[in-house]
């Protein structure tokens, strides 16, 4: 499978998790998760993706400069919109590419991590920060959202399911 497909999996699973949210849901301070909400887990899950995607185009990435965009965490719809976006954007793409990551380690936040990477390495980065964050999400859900069916796997890395699949 490809990273693009496997990506617009995640997604597609983000979007029917979402979608079951109301926004005083979606946006609730859970104690469970140090007073964040799953909105801004997704947010944050979004935002690297975006970065990753457009730098498709650029050939620049660094995901310490994103947008924070608070309009993702604070609407599911809004949410749901950048995720369907964002598969279409994938789906398009079809080759990988050379791509400059900088970032930063420092408290006076100068570039001082420069490296080349590429296209579909930066993918497979989203893919496993992405699950680390449905899982965390998923916890928050089974408890605090009982009403919510997540799809399955949700949050369960691929090379477990994989494992769980030949045990």
């Amino acid at each position: 499978m490809k990273l693009q497909d496997v990506s617009i999996e995640i997604l597609s699973q983000l979007i029917d998790v979402a979608e079951q949210f109301s926004k005083d849901e979606y946006t609730r301070s859970l104690d469970l998760l140090s007073a964040n909400s799953v909105g801004r887990h997704l947010r944050h899950i979004l935002e690297f993706y975006d970065l990753a995607v457009r730098a498709g185009n650029t050939g620049q990435l660094n995901y310490d400069k994103r947008e924070r965009n608070l309009t993702l965490e604070n609407d599911p719809g809004k949410a749901v919109s950048k995720m369907k976006e964002l598969i279409m954007l994938l789906r398009v793409m079809k080759e990988d590419m050379v791509l400059k990551l900088e970032a930063s380690y420092c408290p006076d936040a100068r570039n001082d991590v420069r490296i080349t990477t590429t296209f579909y390495r930066e993918l497979l980065y989203n893919v496993e920060h992405a699950v680390h964050h449905m899982a965390i999400m998923a916890i928050a859900i089974k408890i605090e959202f009982r009403h919510i069916s997540l799809p399955e796997n949700f949050g369960i890395a691929y090379s477990t399911v994989k494992h769980r699949q030949t045990a």
